[in-house]
C-alpha cells in the first residue's frame, strides 16, 4: 500500500476511535465530576473520587489529542477571555490536586484578557499543560497557574515543582510522540505547540532537573473594538 494512502487510512481510523472514546467519556466525565464534588468534604472518599476524576480527564485529553493529530482542524477565532479559561482550568486542577497531595496556587495579575481564538482549543492546550505538570509531580508539589499582560499580549503560565527536564529532553519535549513516560503518548505538548501556532501565539518552556518546569503561552490581545464587541 502506498505510504500516503496508508497514513490517510491510519488517520481516519484514529479519528473514528477517538470520537468513540470521547462520546462515551462525555457522560462518564459529567457523572464523575458531580460525584467528586459531592464527596469533596469526605476525608475517605475525596482522594478516591479526585483520582477518578483526574483519570477520566486524562482519557478525555488523550482522545482530544488524537483528534487534533488526525485532522489538524483550523480554528474559528472569536473574542474570548483567557483569564476565565485559566480560572476554569484551575477549578479542575484543584479537584485533582486534593487527591494527589498537590498544592494549587493562582497568580492572576489581570482581571480579564480578551484574545481572538478558539475557546475549546485553548482549553485543550491548558488542560494538557496542567496534566503534564501534575504527572511530573507525582504525589506532591506546588502547581501555580497565572496570567499577566505584557507588551500587547497575555502570558499564561503553568509552573510545577516536579522533577524537571534535562536540556536534551526539553529540546524534544514538543515533538509528536516523544515521551519519557512508559505509558505516555507524546502528544500533549505537541498539541499545545500546534494550538499556539494556530493562534499566532508563542509557546515556551524552561526547566531544570529537580527544579520543576515553567510553561508559557503568550497570546496576542484582541483589539479594543473586538473586546468591546464581546461584552455587548
Amino acid at each position: 500500500m502506498d505510504r500516503t494512502v496508508a497514513l490517510a487510512a491510519l488517520g481516519a481510523m484514529t479519528s473514528k476511535i477517538a470520537h468513540e472514546i470521547r462520546n462515551v467519556l462525555n457522560g462518564i466525565e459529567l457523572s464523575t465530576l458531580l460525584l467528586a464534588e459531592q464527596c469533596a468534604g469526605s476525608p475517605e472518599l475525596a482522594p478516591v473520587t479526585g483520582r477518578l476524576a483526574t483519570g477520566v480527564k486524562q482519557l478525555h485529553a488523550v482522545a482530544e489529542n488524537l483528534l487534533s493529530v488526525s485532522r489538524r482542524p483550523t480554528i474559528e477565532p472569536l473574542p474570548l477571555d483567557v483569564v476565565r479559561l485559566v480560572h476554569e482550568t484551575a477549578q479542575f486542577a484543584n479537584l485533582s490536586a486534593r487527591a494527589t497531595g498537590v498544592t494549587l496556587r493562582t497568580r492572576m495579575r489581570v482581571a480579564k484578557a480578551w484574545v481572538l481564538g478558539d475557546a475549546e482549543r485553548l482549553r485543550q492546550a491548558l488542560l494538557n499543560l496542567v496534566l503534564n505538570a501534575m504527572q511530573a509531580m507525582g504525589d506532591g508539589g506546588v502547581l501555580t497557574l497565572g496570567a499577566h499582560v505584557v507588551a500587547g499580549s497575555v502570558v499564561v503560565t503553568v509552573r510545577d515543582t516536579g522533577r524537571g527536564m534535562a536540556a536534551d529532553t526539553l529540546a524534544r519535549a514538543t515533538e509528536p510522540f516523544f515521551t519519557t513516560r512508559p505509558n505516555g503518548t507524546g502528544l500533549g505538548l505537541a498539541v499545545v505547540r500546534e494550538v499556539a501556532e494556530a493562534h499566532s501565539a508563542r509557546f515556551t518552556m524552561t526547566s531544570r532537573p529537580g527544579r520543576g518546569t515553567r510553561a508559557c503561552l503568550t497570546i496576542p490581545l484582541a483589539s479594543d473594538d473586538d473586546a468591546a464587541e464581546a461584552v455587548r
